[in-house]
């Protein structure tokens, strides 16, 4: 089973359940990034949508310039 997110899929829970992975706010994936309770959200491939961050990290970096994605 492939649980590779790819820009078209739709993001499966929260604000934006639906919306195409690559119109949810780079905003509101930082948020997720930073504000999830398991410590290992950032490090497994477990999470479809923890994955999709983690493969897109230079994109979302240029698309918010403003330096959230640094820490």
């Amino acid at each position: 089973m492939n649980n590779q997110l790819h820009d078209t899929d739709p993001m499966s829970f929260g604000k934006y359940r639906g919306t195409p992975m690559q119109d949810v706010p780079a905003s509101y994936l930082h948020w997720l990034w930073t504000n999830e309770r398991d410590p290992m959200y950032r490090k497994t491939k477990v999470d479809p949508v923890a994955a999709y961050i983690r493969d897109n990290l230079d994109v979302l970096k240029k698309e918010h310039e403003d330096g959230i994605w640094e820490n």
